[in-house]
């Protein structure tokens, strides 16, 4: 079989990576299952195509990663106390953010997790926040966080004047940042698209991700 290809030393640190983030979410057996099933079943899947145990090595990488951060996010705020998180957030959360390797994205999956696992902030965890961060490019994030910090919350401009500003404070072309912009109106983050004038302002919807993975 496929997964027979696997090394033995590879699957070990994969069951050792699942069983590592599961007593960090500490969401009981069932979570437990369902990450060997993830760490498992897809390179036994997918072997064939990606020639050997890639998959499964950078899920393993991922999900480490994802440990670490969520502890350390924890452990900067002080917190102590977790609870037990609902299947219908932890699953989706924890599949998606071992998906995630690009640098931008990750942190805000590891803060997601840390704020479902922490008593005083698990009830802003939503799974439809958890299905907008899956269609986030790094860009996307970076400009709903900035326009919901104190350096544009309050501008009144084009979004073209907009664009270029926020461009200059990403280090990247105005087109790219207005593209972000247009993809955020999309998904439902900004009350409108960036063409119109003046600025968009940031919706409930957008707000309430950046809540979620504040401080």
């Amino acid at each position: 079989m496929a997964k027979d290809l696997i090394p033995e030393e590879t699957a070990k640190a994969i069951q050792e990576a699942a069983k590592l983030l599961s007593k960090v979410i500490d969401a009981g057996a069932g979570i437990g299952r369902y990450l060997d099933t993830v760490f498992d079943r897809v390179p036994h899947n997918l072997v064939g195509y990606f020639g050997g145990d890639w998959l499964a090595e950078q899920r393993m990488r991922n999900a480490e990663r994802l440990r670490a951060d969520t502890e350390e996010i924890r452990r900067s705020r002080g917190t102590q106390e977790r609870v037990e998180i609902s299947p219908s957030v932890a699953i989706p959360l924890i599949q998606a953010a071992i998906d995630e390797d690009r640098d931008g994205l990750k942190e805000m999956w590891a803060r997601l997790l840390a704020a479902a696992m922490d008593p005083a902030r698990t009830h802003l965890v939503r799974p439809s926040l958890i299905e907008l961060l899956k269609q986030f490019d790094p860009l996307d994030a970076f400009v709903l966080r900035e326009m919901t910090g104190p350096n544009f919350q309050n501008i009144i401009v084009p979004g073209s004047d907009l664009a270029q500003s926020l461009g200059g404070v990403a280090g990247v072309p105005r087109d790219e940042t207005h593209l972000s912009l247009e993809h955020l109106y999309e998904l439902g983050c900004l009350r409108q698209s960036p063409d119109e004038v003046p600025r968009p302002p940031v919706t409930a919807k957008g707000r309430a991700l950046i809540r979620a993975v504040s401080d």
